[in-house]
């Protein structure tokens, strides 16, 4: 009877602790164009976020943010701060935009990144948080750093490649070895992130998560592509060779299905998950998939968002079974509004929470 008791008690208590990591998913939107608001637009867009039950979102860090970010605390919404790692940065040598591929703003090149200047920088940044009592939710450091478009290291013309491991560490590929020395600096500046939340007053515990990554697909040749990328994977291995377990507590990464169809089968779609986006999670470092979502193209009043409802929902299916495994341990959705050229990925229309929304919303 004894033994009895004890088994009882342990099955009750993993059964608790499985709810409890399945119910601690962050689950948020990104808040894209804050930087165009001023102050009185921001507190009229926090008031918004929480009418519609917001708990986090994700945006930026910066001197521009800053009104926003303590206004979205008070109110009890979440944030993660995604951090550019080159801010600071005093004679970056930055490559143009090149429009006409999509790559609407220059870029700064990650290898000449100075870990020094970023420090005082992002130093200054918490202590102006702190002030207002800011606790986040996380810091993200950088963005789709495996892609040309936040990677000035990347170059144009692209050779139409997607870059993988054995690129990374090939020393006599010029391409790859100007981007692997970049990685390089950028953990660099990860550390002095680190140091920073560790000797902060209210952000000691914030998680700290690599760069949210997009996904390019494997490793090889892009044909038809207009710039160059790595992998999700490989990226995150070559990080991990340089010592980024030590630096993070999760992995970001960017996961937009490829396949629109509601009907594809929940199986096809975790193993997409798997072999593209999640396959370097775990317990101990699970990923934070900041951005992902679905367009809806329609864009009249009379809101028709019921095939994006059905790809959600099937989404979300298969993103808990990498939350049953500790796998995931957030779900950020992209985007709340609509800002021009990303209309379609907007949830809030014509001044209402779509559908489609309140499900990607939905707490895990």
């Amino acid at each position: 009877m004894k033994r009895l008791l004890i088994v009882v008690i342990a099955c009750v208590w993993f059964g608790v602790a499985h709810a409890a990591q399945a119910g601690n998913v962050v689950v948020g939107v990104n808040s894209v164009g804050i930087e165009r608001m001023n102050e009185q637009q921001q507190d009229a867009f926090v008031e918004q976020l929480q009418q519609n039950h917001v708990k986090v979102v994700r945006v930026g860090i910066d001197e521009k943010y800053n009104h926003y970010i303590v206004r979205t605390y008070q109110q009890g919404i979440g944030v993660v701060a995604v951090v550019f790692p080159w801010l600071g940065s005093k004679n970056l040598r930055n490559r143009p935009a090149a429009p006409s591929i999509g790559l609407i703003w220059g870029q700064a090149a990650f290898s000449i990144i100075d870990p020094e200047a970023f420090r005082m920088w992002f130093s200054s940044r918490v202590a102006a948080l702190e002030a207002g009592g800011v606790h986040l939710t996380a810091f993200e450091f950088g963005n789709e750093i495996n892609t040309a478009g936040y990677d000035g290291d990347f170059p144009i013309p692209a050779y139409g490649r997607a870059l993988g491991l054995s690129d990374l560490n090939n020393a006599n590929d010029p391409e790859a070895a100007a981007v692997a020395a970049g990685y390089r600096a950028y953990l660099k500046a990860l550390a002095e992130l680190k140091n920073v939340r560790d000797s902060s007053k209210l952000n000691k515990t914030t998680p700290i998560i690599s760069a949210g990554l997009a996904d390019c697909g494997p490793p090889g040749t892009r044909p038809g592509a207009k710039t160059d990328c790595a992998s999700i994977p490989d990226t995150l291995e070559f990080l991990r060779q340089h010592g980024l377990d030590e630096l993070v507590d999760g992995y970001g990464v960017h996961f937009y299905p490829s396949n629109p169809d509601p009907n594809t089968p929940l199986a096809q779609r975790i193993n997409g998950l798997k072999e593209r986006a999640f396959a370097l999670c775990s317990s101990a470092k699970p990923c934070w998939l900041t951005e992902w979502g679905f367009a809806n193209r329609d864009l009249s009043c009379l809101i028709h968002d019921e095939t994006r409802v059905n790809l959600i929902q099937t989404e979300r299916e298969a993103f808990k079974t990498f939350v049953r495994g500790g796998r995931l341990a957030a779900t950020i959705y992209y985007n709340w509004t609509a800002l021009p050229g990303f209309e379609a990925q907007a949830i809030f229309r014509c001044g209402a929470l779509t559908e489609a929304g309140k499900l990607a919303l939905k707490p895990m």
